[in-house]
């Protein structure tokens, strides 16, 4: 990829928009940028090397496979956010994956021990990317909040309200959510069985609270939703 198609991916993520020049030519130097098509898999265990990613666009589905065979999704990534390794001086090898999603995404990466140079050398990126990782480090606390203290139907609704903020695009009937995830992958998030999430589902639409097809949902008033 050319450097300057480097710089204005770099310059345009949102951990980055406050950096310099000088400080994004020294990312563009160690920064690897791949495309990669919707099925596509990033095996993080296979790799050599430990490896921090940044979503360019696009979505990409994390996973890992239980001893069972099962798949347990840990988080759906959307562009603008991080997903890999994070920085640690007790690195265990993972066996988590990253699917994409989309029909075509751009990953940007760089070897960790790399970027925690870049870091030491640019403080005001170690600062941002200490609040980027204080977001997601949130975000999984309320995760296992709700699965320790919420039943399936709250952990359901918990999801799909979180699922309208992020993405739900404000429209006539209500915000609406372009849908991607079927409901056997809804229930891996919410640590269910797909039976359960497809009863509850055909119980909200019953209540009022969503309209549910495999190509959107429609969420008409998210304040009692989350109620």
């Amino acid at each position: 990829m050319q450097k300057e198609m480097k710089y204005w991916y770099l310059k345009n993520f949102d951990l980055f928009s406050d950096l310099n020049k000088e400080q994004i030519n020294d990312l563009s130097e160690i920064a690897r940028f791949v495309r990669m098509k919707k099925g596509q898999s990033i095996y993080f265990a296979n790799e050599q090397a430990r490896r921090l990613y940044f979503l360019i666009n696009g979505k990409v589905k994390i996973s890992e496979i239980d001893g069972f065979g099962n798949e347990l999704i840990k988080s759906i990534v959307l562009g603008g956010e991080l997903f890999g390794e994070v920085p640690s001086y007790n690195f265990k090898q993972t066996q988590e994956f990253a699917e994409i999603l989309s029909s075509e995404v751009i990953i940007c990466s760089f070897h960790l021990e790399e970027f925690e140079t870049i870091m030491q050398k640019h403080p005001v990126l170690a600062l941002a990317f200490a609040r980027k990782m204080t977001e997601k480090l949130q975000g999984l606390e309320t995760r296992y909040t709700n699965l320790v203290f919420k039943d399936v139907k709250a952990r359901l609704k918990s999801f799909l309200f979180e699922w309208a903020n992020k993405e739900g695009k404000p429209e006539e009937e209500g915000l609406v959510i372009k849908n991607y995830l079927t409901h056997s992958e809804i229930a891996n998030i919410i640590s269910s069985s797909r039976q359960t999430v497809t009863t509850l589902i055909n119980e909200l639409k019953e209540e009022g609270v969503i309209k549910y097809s495999r190509r959107v949902i429609t969420i008409p008033n998210l304040q009692a939703f989350a109620a």
